[in-house]
């Protein structure tokens, strides 16, 4: 799934194309699909969303936390808004085109204290 990825996203997710391509978005992309690629933290995004109705941009940035105070250089690690869309994008893409989910909702998620991030989606299997 990860080279599908790679190969696809800007492809599919053409609006998003600089965060895949752009060297300064480059530490963001690395972070998405290092998260991709431990099979054991996808398979917690997965569950977390299946289960619980989590949004897997919720449970990514939690995940990472510590590692975007670091990226961004700010105590509150809010993401400029490019970013935030485009890892919104990134987990549509791993989820709908990587996982074949059929269906999504977009919720409120509680992160403004870090992130700044006030919706998310979900994804639902569906048929």
């Amino acid at each position: 799934m990860e080279r599908y990825i790679e190969e696809n996203f800007s492809e599919i997710y053409t609006h998003f194309r600089e965060f895949q391509e752009n060297k300064e978005y480059e530490a963001y992309w690395e972070k998405c699909m290092e998260a991709v690629k431990d099979k054991e933290l996808l398979s917690h995004i997965v569950f977390c969303n299946d289960l619980f109705c989590i949004p897997p941009v919720k449970s990514f940035l939690t995940y990472y936390k510590s590692d975007f105070i670091t990226l961004t250089g700010k105590d509150n690690a809010e993401l400029p808004i490019f970013v935030k869309k485009s890892i919104g994008a990134f987990w549509g893409m791993v989820f709908k085109f990587g996982l074949k989910y059929k269906n999504q909702k977009s919720v409120s998620v509680s992160m403004n204290e870090y992130f700044k991030v006030k919706t998310a989606t979900y994804f639902i299997k569906g048929e």
